[in-house]
């Protein structure tokens, strides 16, 4: 007995020690951070740039474009892309239509900002396979085109030269990259948007597919490619603007995207496609410059590189009564069934633009993938470093956790939505049908009416309500959602229904409201009068009532 007990306390002992080991493992992953400490002179670049397109805006606002501003302007760029923080690929976009534009110019003011800038680019990394680690997120819909944009751009630039982040020449990068344009181009053809309609990333696309357009040489069919990508995209807009606001459901916003006016941050593009003002003239906002670049730019034949379809312009503009349909994105299922679940770069640029991270479908190929490339320090995806143990670590086990416990972060997956807008002369109405109720939520903004300006209402079940001041949380008190409701619109009548569980589900690190609330600005509109359980709303010729299912009030506005 004696003998047992001790082979039975050794063994258990050594297996708590392992367990221990792989514990410890993980919890010595230290995440990267994400931004520079200090980010002095970050957006010098953007003025440059502003500055060679529109000399006045220079003028009008004391800028010497000297050696010394051009240093400035490289060397903070340059700090950035060298510590590999995230939304670096943001600069590069300006960075190279500054090197293909400007080169010259920029080579005779200032030798050593050319070189400053070149050096950015031969050091820099441009996809989730390279060596190097950080915090960058590189997988979401814009940052693909975003860094397969830049890194061909720069490749194509630079051919000759050895990149010293891989030791691979410009032109390897060029053709890496050439492929995963092609592929990011490809799935927004056949499967749309999955960040649809986001006032606030589609300005990531269109800059990128601008650069691209402009300056890429040698594969017209796929120039050809992304300027159809560029029309689906501006439909989307023109189709969901109202007053040329476009505040609509979407998959990806944040608080400062949802209430309409200032919140529009695309009104730049919109002001400037449908020629409403010249304040493109003076913003420096990185993307809009790229993109009002080429926008205004001629080949050299005296041709415009890319122009809006003129039925684009007229569906803007138009007042008339309108149903808008529309289907954009994929259900997990379907991306199984494409085989569009794996590592290879297509089939994770698919997976991870809808940000389907830890649903039953595709948990094991996305740990597989991170632990393969050693993402584990990048800070958005560090936590799945815990199923790096021994006890998780199968495709069975991780299918069976996602698919049984259902954690808070399935809810993140941008999956087919189902898109109804009914556009009047007086307002639009729009919701996304049937999107997963009672599911939870991250970004997706599912519901919206939209009167003009300011004059926004929606309604969702708030994840979280212990902060109700903090606009940053997603899912939060106003980003996001708690939970889905069942929603259904036939024209002007929207119903919504939500079946709001008491006790927070697993991963969800909060207690689950037990309401739900609407944005109703009382001071964007010009009537407000709420009795009982209805609240009443007028926009001048515009009315809205809506019916709540208890007794309707004001909170404290924080």
């Amino acid at each position: 007995m004696n003998i047992k007990k001790t082979v039975f306390l050794s063994a258990f002992t050594a297996a708590l020690g392992y367990a221990a080991a792989g514990i410890y493992k993980v919890a010595s992953i230290k995440a990267m951070p994400m931004h520079s400490p200090s980010d002095e002179d970050g957006g010098l670049i953007h003025v440059l740039l502003l500055c060679f397109e529109n000399p006045e805006f220079a003028v009008s606002n004391n800028i010497v474009v000297n050696n010394n501003y051009i240093i400035r302007a490289m060397a903070a760029a340059k700090k950035y892309i060298d510590g590999r923080f995230d939304c670096m690929d943001f600069r590069m976009q300006t960075l190279l239509r500054l090197a293909y534009l400007y080169s010259e110019r920029i080579k005779a003011i200032s030798p050593q900002g050319w070189e400053l800038l070149e050096q950015t680019f031969l050091n820099a990394k441009f996809w989730m396979t390279e060596p190097g680690n950080d915090s960058a997120c590189y997988w979401s819909e814009n940052h693909q085109l975003l860094f397969a944009c830049a890194e061909f751009l720069a490749g194509q630039l630079w051919q000759d030269k050895v990149f010293s982040n891989d030791g691979a020449l410009g032109i390897e990068h060029m053709h890496r990259a050439e492929k995963r344009i092609e592929s990011w181009a490809q799935q927004r053809f056949y499967y749309g948007y999955s960040e649809f309609n986001s006032n606030n990333y589609y300005l990531f696309d269109a800059a990128p597919a601008s650069n691209f357009i402009q300056f890429a040489q040698g594969c017209a069919k796929l120039k050809e490619r992304m300027k159809i990508c560029l029309d689906l995209l501006l439909y989307d807009i023109a189709s969901g603007i109202f007053d040329f606001g476009f505040t609509v459901p979407t998959g990806r916003a944040y608080s400062y995207n949802l209430a309409g006016g200032k919140c529009d941050r695309i009104r730049g593009l919109t002001d400037f496609i449908w020629n409403l003002n010249n304040n493109h003239m003076s913003s420096t906002q990185s993307m809009l410059v790229n993109i009002v670049s080429m926008l205004r730019g001629k080949d050299k034949n005296g041709e415009p590189f890319y122009e809006v379809p003129p039925v684009i312009i007229e569906i803007g503009r138009d007042s008339a009564d309108r149903i808008i349909k529309s289907s954009t994105s994929m259900d997990i299922n379907e991306l199984v069934k494409k085989g569009l679940v794996g590592h290879e770069d297509d089939q994770v640029m698919c997976q991870l633009s809808i940000e389907a991270f830890t649903n039953p479908q595709v948990i094991y190929d996305t740990f597989t993938y991170f632990n393969k490339n050693g993402l584990f320090t990048n800070k958005l995806v560090n936590y799945f470093s815990c199923l790096d143990l021994k006890m998780f670590n199968s495709k069975r086990v991780m299918t069976a956790i996602s698919k049984k416990l259902n954690p808070m972060p399935n809810g993140i997956a941008m999956q087919r939505v189902n898109l109804y807008k009914y556009r009047t002369a007086y307002s639009m109405l729009a919701s996304v049908h049937k999107y997963y109720p009672g599911m939870f939520g991250a970004q997706q903004f599912l519901s919206c009416a939209n009167f003009g300006g300011n004059s926004i209402i929606f309604t969702n079940h708030p994840a979280r309500d212990t902060d109700k001041g903090n606009t940053q949380v997603i899912p939060g008190y106003w980003a996001g959602f708690g939970r889905a409701p069942h929603i259904a619109q036939e024209k002007n009548i929207q119903i919504m229904l939500y079946d709001i569980p008491k006790i927070s589900g697993f991963l969800e690190l909060y207690m689950v409201p037990q309401y739900t609330h609407t944005y109703l600005p009382e001071a964007f509109f010009d009537e407000v009068c709420i009795n009982h359980n209805y609240a009443f709303a007028r926009k001048g010729g515009a009315y809205c009532a809506m019916i709540g299912s208890g007794r309707l009030s004001y909170l404290e506005f924080d």
